[in-house]
């Protein structure tokens, strides 16, 4: 016998959706194998609460939510002997789509009956630990707008943010330690990745691997406003860290210099830093149910777009 708690945070998918997660539950994970308990979050930081109280006594623990509920559910099940399930109900769901976890409730809960786990590796970032990606720059400060501005969450939205602020922006310099060596970079968009992508199949880091004991830096130089449609394309195609204008280091720990307030976000979820952040990898620190492999349909959309331009001989050159 199992027992699993569902955090569910009631202001992720639709109404009808969180309804339905108590019914399927017992649907699929019958009750003479699973212990079932459900709990709603009232409010930021209530999934941090409820899954350190079941540390350690529930085997598995679901995060039914976004990239953010996900991040606080994590944050207590690191270093335990508690499994992290998920199922997601987010607007990118970077991390779901990294582990091949379904995006629909129904086979989700079925995958956490087949209990299929893995141990992954998490980053602490100071003293908090980041599963996906986190980032400083342009798409730290695009995160922090959605979370402010954005009442209504969903891709086009995000998008039509990144659009608007996209030329306004300016790159940022800073000096950074790693691995007993100190360099500086001036960069549009910098990202500390675990997983490949931040969600909807937006391949910041193509090589990432969740167990290798290592994370990728990712550095975005600016890029002339021409390159606009081809990087894009490449993010959306495994193809980002071969242009010239991206650089990818593959490191175990890394420290960038600060002393002012800068804003970063961890799994999306914006942080306000004061003085240097600090990453470090946590190997195999979290025991997640993920999923087997498939190629996505957003994917194979992208793919095709590409083979589209290249058939059009509409060449842009790195």
């Amino acid at each position: 016998m199992q027992k699993v708690l569902f955090i569910i945070n009631p202001m992720s998918g639709t109404g009808r959706q969180k309804r339905m997660i108590e019914n399927y539950a017992r649907e699929f994970l019958p009750a003479a194998d699973f212990e079932l308990h459900f709990s709603y979050t009232e409010y930021a930081g209530h999934a941090i609460q409820l899954s350190n109280n079941a540390r350690n006594i529930f085997d598995i623990v679901v995060a039914v939510g976004g990239d953010g509920t996900i991040h606080e559910v994590a944050q207590p099940l690191v270093h335990s002997n508690t499994t992290l399930a998920i199922i997601p109900m987010g607007s990118g769901n970077g991390l779901s789509r990294f582990l091949h976890i379904p995006l629909s409730i129904r086979p989700a809960i079925r995958l956490i009956a087949e209990g299929r786990k893995m141990q992954m590796d998490t980053i602490l970032c100071n003293n908090e630990y980041v599963l996906n990606i986190a980032g400083f720059g342009f798409d730290a400060v695009i995160g922090d707008l959605f979370n402010i501005n954005v009442t209504k969450r969903g891709g086009l939205k995000y998008v039509h943010l990144v659009s608007k602020e996209l030329f306004h922006y300016k790159p940022q310099t800073f000096t950074f330690n790693s691995e007993n060596k100190e360099f500086t970079r001036t960069f549009f968009i910098g990202a500390i990745a675990n997983a490949n992508q931040y969600g909807l199949n937006a391949h910041i880091a193509p090589t990432a691997d969740v167990t290798d004991g290592k994370f990728e830096v990712v550095f975005i130089e600016k890029f002339p406003p021409l390159f606009t449609l081809k990087l894009a394309i490449d993010l959306f195609t495994n193809r980002i860290h071969k242009s010239r204008y991206v650089e990818t280091l593959q490191v175990d720990s890394l420290t960038i210099q600060n002393a002012r307030p800068y804003t970063i976000h961890m799994d999306g979820e914006p942080r306000v830093m004061y003085s240097d952040i600090n990453f470090s990898i946590a190997p195999q620190s979290l025991t997640v149910i993920a999923g087997e492999k498939k190629e996505l349909p957003l994917t194979a959309i992208a793919r095709k777009t590409r083979n589209i331009l290249a058939h059009e001989e509409i060449h842009i050159h790195d």
